[in-house]
């Protein structure tokens, strides 16, 4: 799994209103996950997330958006996804 968070300095939302705030979350899977597989995942996710800003979701200013995204196989490549097939262990990357 692959975790990747930015804070955006610049952004609008609905309202124009400062006061106003957001998490975007969406999530990556590969092809061949059915729908009933992906609607499970969904709900664990958003259970999970609402759970975890228990505090924020309560406010009428936030806004927590989740979608999860078929990958491609045609278009899409991966570098770690050879090695991985093949039995090597993959590098860790220079984040961490």
């Amino acid at each position: 799994m692959v975790l990747r968070a930015y804070r955006g300095e610049h952004y609008a939302i609905a309202g124009g209103l400062p006061e106003n705030a957001f998490i975007d979350a969406p999530f990556r899977v590969g092809a061949g996950r059915g729908e009933p597989d992906r609607k499970r995942a969904r709900a664990a996710i958003f259970a999970a997330a609402t759970k975890e800003l228990s505090t924020l979701v309560e406010s009428p200013r936030f806004a927590l958006s989740l979608e999860i995204r078929e990958v491609d196989p045609v278009l899409s490549w991966n570098a770690i996804h050879p090695p991985l097939r093949h039995g090597a262990p993959a590098r860790a990357s220079a984040g961490g």
